[in-house]
């Protein structure tokens, strides 16, 4: 009897403290119960599993397709030596359709919790809505009961998806931008790097100078996360950001090495808390470090 009482209290506890996500300021969000049933009860959707490929050969979503950095970046070096931008509306099509894609079509991204949120920031950025993000990840997903394999993506197909004829500058921030916007107070320069990272401690692979943009206010993008990888709350959210100046009245620019971890920072403030002007850093502390180096822009160190 006694342990009847503490299932029943620990089951209580579980649903008291589930996630409301109807408090997200859009539906782009979904918890893996729900992607499960959507990938398997609608027959237009195609799921993204956006983790290396060793990763994704070890176990994924049955009848699931594979994408990397390397596939939503471009196929040539238009960007010079600043490596890791964004692929072209061209060549994300060309992915897309690999895959089935079309018009009606619903995405459904997953991976490790972070560079799915990469490809969603590219895809939303040419104008694709019909996307959903599965909190968790891969992971959560499995845990939902999902059928799972070893292996190999799904066959290739062929689409017919195209992009509206959007503009694209909404959503992306160039170096210009982000330099006018050093002690503007109407505007949030957000760094979203690790603290050593911010205060000049650690140089990444493909920078060239150590340090952060000035006057940045530095938010890691792990403090919207939980211990397992799901998003917090959206009072949770609420509070972090406010307490840091980075509030919806303002033009918020994040940055990290390379737009990535910055991208899951601009989905928080943009699908999950609704702030109006998120503009991510494709070039990031990349581009910025190279042209702080031959002297255009500047750059801060320490605390």
């Amino acid at each position: 009897m006694k342990r009847n009482l503490i299932l029943g209290s620990l089951l209580l506890s579980m649903v008291a403290f589930a996630k409301d996500y109807t408090q997200y300021k859009s539906d782009k969000l979904v918890s893996a119960e729900t992607a499960k049933e959507l990938i398997e009860t609608n027959k237009n959707v195609v799921v993204i599993d956006v983790r290396p490929e060793y990763k994704f050969l070890t176990g994924n979503v049955e009848g699931s397709y594979n994408m990397w950095r390397p596939d939503m970046e471009p196929k040539d070096k238009r960007y010079g030596e600043i490596g890791g931008m964004r692929a072209s509306r061209e060549e994300m099509e060309a992915e897309l359709n690999k895959m089935g894609v079309t018009k009606d079509t619903t995405l459904v991204l997953i991976g490790d919790g972070l560079d799915e949120y990469r490809l969603w920031w590219i895809l939303d950025m040419y104008g694709m809505e019909n996307i959903k993000l599965v909190d968790g990840g891969y992971a959560a997903l499995k845990d939902a009961g999902v059928k799972t394999k070893f292996g190999k993506e799904a066959d290739e197909k062929k689409g017919n998806f195209k992009f509206e004829a959007t503009s694209d500058k909404d959503a992306l921030a160039t170096i210009q931008e982000v330099e006018g916007a050093i002690n503007n107070p109407a505007d949030v320069i957000l760094d979203t790097r690790t603290k050593k990272e911010f205060t000049g401690e650690d140089l990444k692979k493909g920078a060239v100078e150590k340090g952060r943009i000035p006057g940045s206010v530095w938010i890691e993008w792990t403090e919207a996360l939980n211990k397992d990888k799901t998003i917090k709350s959206y009072d949770e959210l609420v509070a972090l950001f406010n307490q840091k100046g980075v509030t919806a009245d303002k033009e918020i620019l994040p940055y990290c090495q390379s737009a990535v971890r910055s991208a899951h920072t601009t989905f928080v403030l943009k699908e999950l808390l609704g702030y109006p002007t998120v503009k991510n850093y494709d070039g990031s502390w990349i581009e910025w470090s190279h042209a702080a180096k031959d002297g255009k822009v500047k750059l801060e160190t320490g605390e």
